[in-house]
């Protein structure tokens, strides 16, 4: 998407990002999770738009890394903003990031009821290497978490 621009999150984009988490997840993250993670020195990208002048915070995603390793905690679009290749524009810049800072593995999990998710992960090369049973709360009960690794950054 070449109407994007990204930048790192700050302290202060964490009520938007927690707004767009809301609108998107059955069991979002917390404002305090947030934070927590901001305070803990995670990364965060932000995916924006200037739109009439100012800037339309449109997705992001959080990234927490030891040494050589990552692992992509969040990644979230405004609903108005999916199906459109937004989440795939960020993710691949993430992992541009990730390869500039040289890290040679990224993990994730993610819902197995989230295709879309999986679908994206996949076709950017990320394998599937395990299923954590009742992994994630749900509607109802609970759901399978999957978890995938990216060990190629080429």
């Amino acid at each position: 998407m070449t109407d994007l621009t990204f930048r790192m999150m700050e302290k202060t984009d964490l009520p938007a990002m927690v707004k767009i988490e809301n609108d998107c997840q059955s069991h979002p993250w917390s404002l305090l999770q947030f934070l927590d993670g901001f305070n803990s020195g995670h990364t965060g990208w932000l995916a924006c738009r200037e739109i009439d002048g100012g800037e339309l915070l449109v997705g992001f995603a959080v990234v927490a890394s030891v040494l050589d390793e990552s692992t992509l905690l969040d990644i979230c679009v405004r609903p108005a903003c999916q199906k459109q290749g937004y989440g795939r524009s960020l993710l691949e810049f993430v992992l541009a990031r990730a390869a500039e800072n040289k890290i040679r593995k990224m993990f994730l999990e993610v819902r197995a009821s989230n295709l879309g998710a999986i679908q994206l992960y996949e076709s950017v090369g990320f394998q599937r290497i395990d299923v954590r049973r009742d992994y994630y709360p749900a509607v109802i009960g609970r759901e399978d978490g999957l978890v995938y690794l990216l060990s190629s950054f080429e």
